[in-house]
């Protein structure tokens, strides 16, 4: 019977029971099922997936006797007076059987017919099965509180398509997906005209590109920038952290090349061009807080790299330095040296100066206590710390981030990025973006940070293609 009820349910709502994407996606089990002291330890924390219905188990798996009389006793407290009368000779015959003359086609009637169909089918084979003298489960005294349940269940999730009520503490997960994705798909999606993402965390898994992702992105180019017909997009440009040479060899053959045909932000915004490759703008740190943070880095062993453009510098080939390029796609890094002497010199020293300073270091717990330092280093020489990778922090001059590179660019462009623009993204320093975007989209691989600043969150990761299938949903016309 269990297995049946919970098809039925799935049955009634095919709209959140097929959806592809985070919370509306997942089918659910509504709480009133579970209202049962006993039944409460046996709750998924976690939303049922639509494919498993396909193999659900048995009732006997799910629920021991004391189980099922812990439900037919609920039935006695939560039982409305007038909904007693359906159980007790109001529909059907005079003993409670459901006939045809008594299904009205309603979503109620229907589950109880399927469920006296799987009990009779219980009954034939189990002639005594403890819920009534008889063993008929269609008798009302058989089954009151478990039909009971069965039909508040139903009304549950036949009312998700209704607003959360302004009392509810805490109004479906699904339900409030579900919301979001119709408002931002009829009220926002038809003003977007222009796609920022990431790269590292959203686009590439590692150096791994998903077809789907890479068809998107070749789409977006080619309505933007190649197309001689008028499409609905207009600009596709990355915001990443990389360099801009960087992101090109991340992107790999076939993408990386056509980034010189787009505009971009990269270095954390630190340096946006147009397509045509002028600077829209562009900031270093100050020397005072580079000295101090090499000095910092030497006090606490962690690498340092400083990057100017798309040529990368360090006082020290580590190994976590050589996996920017081996592992990220970034150009390989540079040991920084007087040119007279080839000795090695302080960032601090190079010139034209440095736009940004990552740190690094394998050890995450070291990480976490330098990061405290480092922030209190930041705010007394006009800088800010950023993260877009668990083994690296960033120090970016004051004011400075992904965000504000997106703000500029957008300007320029003649976007306005509240309305019309469609932002991808995964790690900490996608936040300001998501968030300042018309529809602001996170990964499912996305830190807190970034699901917390988006609009919606994609139930696919990166290796899955979701930008893509976010690109394709919330950018393109069909």
């Amino acid at each position: 019977m269990t297995k049946r009820i919970l098809l039925a349910t799935a049955a009634c709502l095919p709209a959140l029971a097929s959806s592809s994407f985070h919370g509306s996606r997942s089918a659910f089990l509504p709480s009133s099922l579970f209202a049962s002291p006993n039944l409460a330890r046996r709750r998924r924390t976690d939303a049922v997936p639509t494919l498993a219905l396909a193999a659900q188990p048995g009732k006997g798996d799910l629920y021991n006797d004391e189980e099922l009389f812990d439900l037919l006793n609920l039935h006695e407290s939560l039982n409305p007076a007038e909904e007693k009368g359906m159980f007790s000779g109001d529909i059907g015959g005079d003993n409670g059987d459901l006939n045809e003359e008594s299904i009205s086609g309603g979503i109620h009637d229907w589950v109880l017919q399927t469920l006296n169909e799987d009990d009779g089918a219980d009954a034939k084979s189990n002639p005594s099965n403890g819920m009534g003298q008889s063993g008929d489960p269609t008798e009302a005294s058989a089954i009151p509180g478990f039909h009971e349940m069965v039909l508040e269940a139903i009304e549950d999730i036949n009312s998700a398509s209704s607003p959360p009520k302004a009392e509810e503490e805490n109004p479906s997960i699904n339900q409030l997906a579900y919301d979001n994705l119709q408002t931002l798909l009829r009220d926002k999606k038809p003003s977007i005209r222009a796609i920022a993402t990431d790269v590292d965390g959203t686009l590439l898994s590692g150096q791994y590109l998903h077809p789907r992702t890479q068809e998107a992105i070749l789409k977006a180019i080619d309505q933007a920038y190649t197309s001689t017909e008028k499409q609905k997009i207009q600009h596709f440009f990355p915001a990443t952290g990389k360099s801009r040479k960087g992101a090109e060899i991340s992107l790999g053959p076939i993408i990386g090349p056509l980034l010189y045909q787009c505009p971009g932000v990269y270095i954390q915004g630190l340096y946006c061009v147009d397509k045509e490759g002028n600077v829209v703008f562009e900031k270093k740190l100050s020397a005072s807080a580079v000295w101090a943070a090499e000095a910092l880095v030497a006090e606490f062993g962690i690498s340092i790299v400083g990057y100017d453009g798309d040529d990368l510098y360090t006082t020290e080939q580590t190994d976590v330095v050589i996996s920017l390029s081996e592992y990220y796609g970034e150009p390989t890094v540079q040991l920084i040296a007087d040119e007279g002497t080839d000795s090695v010199i302080k960032l601090a020293d190079h010139e034209p100066g440095i736009h940004k300073l990552l740190l690094m270091d394998n050890d995450l717990e070291k990480l976490a206590l330098f990061r405290p330092k480092l922030e209190e280093l930041a705010k007394r020489n006009g800088a800010t710390v950023t993260q877009a990778i668990p083994t690296m922090l960033e120090l970016l001059p004051a004011g400075c981030s992904k965000a504000d590179g997106v703000e500029r660019l957008c300007e320029a462009l003649g976007v306005d990025g509240a309305t019309e623009l469609l932002a991808l993204g995964d790690a900490e320093n996608d936040a300001g973006m998501l968030e300042s975007a018309a529809i602001g989209i996170a990964v499912g691989n996305a830190c807190p940070r970034a699901m917390d600043a988006a609009d919606f969150i994609m139930r696919e990761r990166h290796d899955e293609g979701a930008a893509g299938l976010a690109m394709n949903l919330f950018g393109f016309d069909v």
